[in-house]
């Protein structure tokens, strides 16, 4: 009996973060992405001089 209420709480844990996992990749802030692309464009520009 006390393995399955584990098992059950553990595919809730799993199925949560997959949601959210989900969610965050949806809806995710775009400008942040293209600042934080820029940012490693830089540094590799920096790198190679």
């Amino acid at each position: 009996m006390g393995q399955e209420i584990v098992f059950g709480v553990g595919a809730l844990v799993l199925l949560t973060a997959l949601i959210y996992g989900i969610l965050q990749h949806r809806y995710r802030n775009k400008s942040a992405v293209r600042v934080g692309d820029e940012v490693v464009a830089d540094r590799y520009r920096n790198d190679e001089t």
